[in-house]
């Protein structure tokens, strides 16, 4: 089985830009900020000292080095606080969307995906709010019509049990039937129950 080659990266352009920027500023200010502590450090140490030696020289390294890990260490507490935030963006409305289809899949087609201003995967959540929209109209006429079929069948019923066989009403009937059948086909007929075979050189491109 041929493994499938991802081709396009950026499917979601403006998330995958927007989280880009946020980790590459990150890298950033990271960077530029330990840069800053080490040259600044080190070189208020550097010049401030006259008569300059090796062991005076590795003393201010040690120092600068102290220094760097425990900014080193505030910046990843400040980084792991601000990514739980960010990633709730994310992780939030993940949340929402699993917990959501699993109340539709248990048949609750009335239900509504709301996520808060602000989240991240908006127009997910229009997607799945428009198709259980659908699945709704679909069940809803799929409801009216079997309702239709069986008051046709009730009639059917009702006629042959008082023995009125009237070829005419019988045939009037057997053709309501039919044509309730056939609104009854086209109404899951949107259905997709079986994947189409999938050449074997074809490929996914996303």
């Amino acid at each position: 089985m041929r493994k499938h080659k991802r081709r396009t990266f950026l499917i979601k352009t403006g998330l995958q830009l927007r989280y880009m920027g946020i980790i590459i500023s990150t890298m950033l200010v990271v960077a530029l900020s330990v840069g800053w502590i080490i040259y600044f450090t080190s070189w208020n140490r550097i010049s401030g000292t006259p008569d300059l030696t090796i062991d005076k020289l590795a003393e201010i390294f040690d120092e600068v080095n102290g220094l760097l890990i425990k900014w080193i260490i505030v910046f990843g507490l400040v980084i792991g606080i601000l990514s739980v935030f960010v990633s709730h963006k994310i992780a939030g409305p993940v949340y929402h969307l699993e917990r959501s289809a699993k109340i539709v899949a248990s048949g609750d087609l009335t239900h509504q995906v709301k996520l808060r201003h602000g989240d991240e995967l908006l127009d997910l959540q229009d997607a799945f709010n428009s198709m259980a929209d659908s699945l709704r109209t679909m069940v809803g006429k799929d409801r009216e019509v079997i309702a239709r079929l069986i008051s046709s069948g009730a009639r059917l019923k009702d006629t042959i049990n008082k023995k009125k066989l009237d070829p005419v009403e019988i045939e009037q009937v057997a053709q309501e039937l039919y044509s309730i059948i056939d609104e009854l086909r086209k109404v899951t007929a949107g259905f997709k129950l079986e994947k189409d075979p999938q050449p074997p050189e074809e490929k996914v491109a996303a």
